[in-house]
């Protein structure tokens, strides 16, 4: 397109394949209009969302609302040479936003205690009143309320399952556990079978379940996906647990890093893969300074014992394995996700992780103060603060633009969508 000065025009409609409530929604958002305002836009003939436009600004603005699903035109001139009515209040610098240059961006979680204490408590009387029949519902209210509230370019996540669907999982599961437990009154050793059974399916409920969870996940209207097969499960689910066990641990952190290689290098966005680049070498190193934590916390409950009296002992032994056993756990999931998740990337783009110690200690010691005062009724607030915390460390390092990036993800899904049907059906419940 030629040197000059452009606008770009709105005339109502969406592009095919979008649903058009949803990119309104949507489009409200970002220009924050009313609904009243909102409605306005969506009928009026010819809206001039932008003017005075050079031909790199108009084309980037218009590549940010084809992503959303707005069809829009790029016209020479000004609104004022028209004559054309108003247009949406927004910033040049917040149109920008919608399109990412190289750099890191937060991942935002704008959740609230109180407001999801509210869904919480409805789908625990709902779920009771309908003898656990609305629990497919309450999750799809609980994961659409994390996933909604959680964003990523000013983008928000969707969970898209159907709570019927779910609900058919959880029946199928709930007759395979009363069948598992009348089996005993049929035969002593019936139950041992089914169990061996079950373990003999896992991998194949993990590799539905994972698939089910992706297809109904998605970001910028493209969805997430799940390729691994039921046999890369049976090695990473069972064969390595067991080596491992085989081993007296030595081979667990093979088996930690060849399951979240299968997890993750399985997973996609859209047409993409997803990679996981981590080495089994840094698995070891955490192995290797677990277990000199663990080490040093006998060390020092052995000195206690010599040192302190008989009779404090059964106190303070407890006290010293409980502090042991809670900077374990703090220490290994913190290196654990800083481990996983800085390296995790999808195309040109890559996570970064930055959990810390002793903020993660303040978390999980708060949220186990809230739950012990309020008798669990703090859980809403400790879910919320959780995931607060995980988006405040966790970081997008963008190489390029992500507009091009999930457009381009958009364009591939839809030149295959026969295969991208629903054909994960049934979510089992894990």
């Amino acid at each position: 397109m030629p040197n000059g000065t452009y606008e770009l025009v709105f005339q109502g409609e969406i592009l095919d394949g979008f649903d058009r409530e949803r990119v309104k929604a949507e489009f409200g958002r970002l220009f924050n209009l009313t609904a009243e305002r909102l409605d306005e836009v969506f009928t009026h003939p010819y809206v001039v969302l932008r003017k005075g436009l050079d031909s790199t600004q108009a084309s980037r603005y218009q590549s940010a609302l084809t992503r959303l699903g707005v069809k829009t035109l790029m016209r020479p001139g000004t609104a004022a040479a028209r004559g054309d009515g108003d247009t949406p209040a927004k910033t040049a610098a917040a149109m920008e936003a919608t399109a990412e240059p190289d750099g890191r961006l937060a991942v935002e979680f704008s959740g609230r205690g109180g407001e999801f204490f509210r869904i919480w408590i409805v789908n625990i009387l709902l779920t009771i009143l309908t003898l656990g029949i609305y629990s497919a519902w309450a999750k799809v209210r609980t994961k659409g309320y994390f996933y909604g509230n959680t964003r990523i370019a000013g983008s928000s996540f969707e969970y898209l399952a159907k709570p019927l669907t779910l609900l058919k999982g959880r029946l199928i599961a709930f007759a395979c556990l009363v069948a598992y437990y009348a089996s005993e009154l049929i035969n002593p050793f019936l139950p041992l079978i089914l169990g061996l059974i079950f373990i003999a399916l896992l991998p194949w409920i993990v590799v539905r379940s994972l698939a089910f969870n992706a297809h109904n996940s998605a970001w910028r209207n493209v969805r997430f996906g799940f390729t691994g097969g039921t046999w890369q499960a049976v090695k990473a689910i069972l064969l390595w647990p067991f080596a491992a066990i085989l081993s007296f641990g030595l081979l667990l952190p093979f088996a930690m890093q060849r399951q979240a290689a299968f997890v993750i290098g399985h997973s996609r966005y859209g047409s993409e893969p997803f990679r996981f680049d981590a080495r089994v070498g840094a698995f070891y190193r955490l192995f290797l300074i677990a277990l000199g934590i663990a080490v040093l916390g006998g060390i020092f409950a052995a000195v206690a014992s010599q040192l302190l009296p008989l009779a404090m002992l059964p106190l303070t032994i407890p006290v010293i394995a409980v502090a042991v056993y809670l900077v374990l756990f703090v220490w290994v999931n913190v290196a654990r996700n800083n481990l996983v998740y800085g390296h995790t990337g999808i195309a040109a783009h890559r996570l970064e992780a930055s959990y810390e110690f002793w903020s993660y200690l303040r978390l999980g010691l708060g949220n186990l103060l809230g739950l012990a005062l309020t008798l669990g009724l703090f859980y809403p607030w400790a879910r919320v603060r959780t995931a607060r915390y995980a988006a405040e460390h966790l970081h997008l390092q963008v190489s390029g633009s992500l507009d091009a990036f999930s457009a381009a993800q958009a364009q591939a899904v839809g030149a295959l969508g026969h295969e991208m049907g629903d054909v994960f059906d049934v979510d089992l419940g894990l």
